[in-house]
């Protein structure tokens, strides 16, 4: 069942300024789909119309059956978002952050609790945010992002900036979340990222998608052993060395 669907999808700014070039692509419910591509190459002009932050110049968007914009209400009651930029309420708890969140989405206590227990948040709920790592941040800010019980989380560069150690503890999060019968949309720079998390990849270059594929299918394309490598071998044949 497809719970994104993207045809033919422009965006232009101002005359001539063209971010996107006709995209095409789906997204499966139930599975962790990542958006991979050089800076400036319309990862986040896409997501950000996924998520009805701008309006696309042209195209059918379709996000868990709504369409975009006509229907951004229902989208946004209905989609998490976990921004690069997470700064949650420092001088809050974790679990008073969580509950800021579900109340605003018109959640029960019940579900503060579930959420934190799902994360392994629990014994952290009485310490203030800004006092828990960096990857415990990210977790929580993942918690804020499953309040309004969604189908669909949208995730910018989840674990930039971590520690290899707590890179890999959000990992088990998204997995945790894919298994909870979330479906994830991520973008990454971390190839490593995508190849341990993703079902599906699609390539961004230059505004167009370039390859849709498995991780695995875009390794044994290029004959690599392993995505990064699949992937500068792609990014060399487009002539973006």
């Amino acid at each position: 069942m497809r719970i994104v669907n993207v045809e033919n999808l422009w965006k232009i700014y101002g005359k001539d300024k063209e971010a996107l070039k006709g995209i095409t692509f789906s997204v499966n419910s139930g599975e962790i789909f990542s958006l991979l591509g050089p800076n400036g190459a319309g990862k986040t002009t896409t997501v950000k119309i996924l998520t009805c932050m701008i309006r696309p110049t042209r195209g059918k968007v379709e996000v868990m059956g709504y369409i975009v914009p006509e229907q951004c209400d229902k989208v946004r009651e209905r989609v998490g978002i976990v921004p690069q930029e997470f700064q949650g309420f420092s001088d809050l708890t974790v679990e008073e952050n969580i509950s800021y969140f579900v109340k605003l989405y018109g959640g029960d206590k019940s579900q503060i609790e579930e959420i934190m227990k799902g994360l392994d948040l629990l014994d952290f709920r009485n310490t203030k945010f800004r006092n828990i790592s960096g990857g415990y941040k990210r977790r929580v800010a993942v918690a804020c992002s499953l309040a309004g019980s969604p189908r669909l989380i949208f995730m910018d560069e989840p674990t930039v900036g971590l520690d290899p150690r707590s890179r890999r503890s959000v990992w088990e999060t998204i997995k945790r979340v894919r298994d909870a019968g979330v479906t994830v949309l991520l973008t990454t720079h971390y190839l490593d990222e995508a190849q341990k998390l993703s079902d599906r990849v699609a390539v961004i270059f230059d505004g167009k998608i370039v390859r849709l594929s498995t991780p695995l299918e875009l390794m044994e394309e290029f004959r690599k052993q392993s995505l990064e490598e699949a992937y500068l071998a792609l990014m060399e044949s487009l002539g973006d060395s």
